[in-house]
């Protein structure tokens, strides 16, 4: 059951005149939610901060964000996409699909789940997963690609230097470091895993440009059923480690990261302080 963008006609009963209060004090709250996010719960910042994770349909026409339905009415002032590897696709607000959890149940049940909907203004791969913001979070941010490097073997493999570097900093042995992506304006991604300390295991992201290094540690113990994700075998899934685009703000890099695994895909995007990435916002799919 849907709620459309058009306001309904007949009457101005008491019904509709308690949803706008009810409307209007979600948008109060939503308002003084952004200019005061929650610095220790990225999953709360989804929509709060002024953005929040979404995906398009099958057709690449229209885009979801799966949040409840006091959230996703107060979006109508989301009005951008951006999609990998740091594309801008306007959006207008078609309403508010009603129903349970607001958890996706992958594309094929994209017509299904609840949560704000989205017309794209240009095309968006099939399912593909976007970050939708207000104008005033992207007028704070200058987007910046980010792409995928290719090749195999040594043509991947981090400068010594860095290795050197990760390793004095880990306290421990680099077992392999690769390059991961290139982002827009000369900085360059890389991921390295280190040797275990007992069942504790250490995987982390380096970004590095002319002003230095910047990290993102992913620190695991080793289980049986999952060590990173679920049923990942002991081994991070690089496979399904895919950095998608990044902001650029007065503050530093931001960076949107998607991890996929057997028991679903996860969403962040990291901002920067100081030498570290902290999360920001996040959100979580049940399917890859």
């Amino acid at each position: 059951m849907g709620e459309t963008a058009t306001p309904g006609q007949g009457s101005f009963s008491w019904r509709v005149a308690f949803g706008l209060a009810v409307l209007g004090l979600t948008l109060a709250v939503m308002a003084l939610a952004q200019s005061s996010h929650d610095e220790d719960d990225p999953t709360a910042n989804q929509v709060f901060s002024g953005g929040a994770f979404g995906y398009a349909d099958p057709a690449g026409r229209q885009v979801l964000v799966p949040v409840e339905t006091g959230l996703a009415r107060g979006m109508k002032g989301f009005r951008q996409a951006v999609a990998a590897p740091g594309r801008i696709v306007p959006l207008t607000f078609a309403g508010v699909r009603r129903g349970g959890d607001a958890d996706r149940d992958g594309i094929t049940e994209f017509h299904e789940t609840p949560g704000a909907l989205f017309a794209a203004g240009g095309q968006i791969g099939a399912g593909g997963d976007v970050f939708v913001a207000t104008d005033g979070f992207l007028a704070a941010r200058r987007v910046l690609g980010v792409t995928p490097l290719a090749g195999e073997g040594d043509g991947r493999e981090c400068p010594a230097a860095l290795r050197d570097t990760l390793a004095a900093r880990a306290g421990r042995p680099v077992l392999w470091c690769r390059n991961v992506a290139a982002v827009e304006g000369g900085g360059v991604l890389h991921l390295a895993r280190f040797a275990p300390r007992g069942r504790d295991e250490l995987v982390t992201l380096a970004y590095a440009d002319r002003q230095g290094l910047v990290y993102l540690d992913y620190p695991a113990t080793t289980d049986p059923g999952g060590t990173w994700r679920e049923d990942d075998g002991g081994e991070f899934p690089v496979a399904g480690y895919t950095p998608l685009f990044a902001f650029r703000t007065a503050d530093g890099l931001e960076l949107a990261v998607r991890v996929a695994g057997s028991e679903g895909a996860a969403m962040d995007l990291y901002r920067q302080e100081g030498d570290a990435f902290v999360p920001f916002v996040a959100a979580s799919w049940p399917r890859p």
